[in-house]
């Protein structure tokens, strides 16, 4: 994991596009967090947000590493972005009872004040802003 330090309140990583980068990036980013001094009312809400935007880079994009970066944003929020080498966004999905995908959408917009993505000259970046306590 390479570790890239850009601010004393923002950090961004790459990790191997791999299932088992997932935990790590998950319990890095709450670590991150609460060094900077931000109390999570509910680390669970952060945790769940990471897992689904590297989840969904690590299953859907098909490069060597996904980025990470995380950095406070305003009062009150901080901002995760996931990039990875897929050109395009695979789009809101509707979720339908038995299927397997489309669940993590539905379950990101629950928990996030906003998210959108963005197009980068190689790939894209998937964002979302989290509500936290304590900036």
């Amino acid at each position: 994991m390479l570790l890239v330090e850009t601010d004393p309140r923002q950090v961004s990583w790459l990790v191997p596009s791999r299932e088992e980068a997932v935990g790590y990036v998950r319990q890095r980013t709450v670590a991150e967090i609460r060094a900077w001094g931000i109390e999570l009312a509910d680390p669970l809400e952060v945790e769940l947000v990471v897992t689904e935007l590297v989840t969904n880079a690590v299953s859907h994009a098909g490069g060597q590493v996904v980025g990470v970066g995380i950095q406070v944003a305003e009062e009150g929020a901080v901002v995760i972005r996931v990039s990875d080498s897929h050109p395009g966004f695979f789009g809101r999905r509707v979720w339908r009872e038995p299927g397997e995908h489309g669940r993590g959408l539905v379950m990101l917009r629950q928990l996030v004040r906003c998210w959108w993505w963005e197009p980068l000259a190689e790939g894209k970046v998937v964002c979302a802003l989290v509500e936290v306590s304590g900036c």
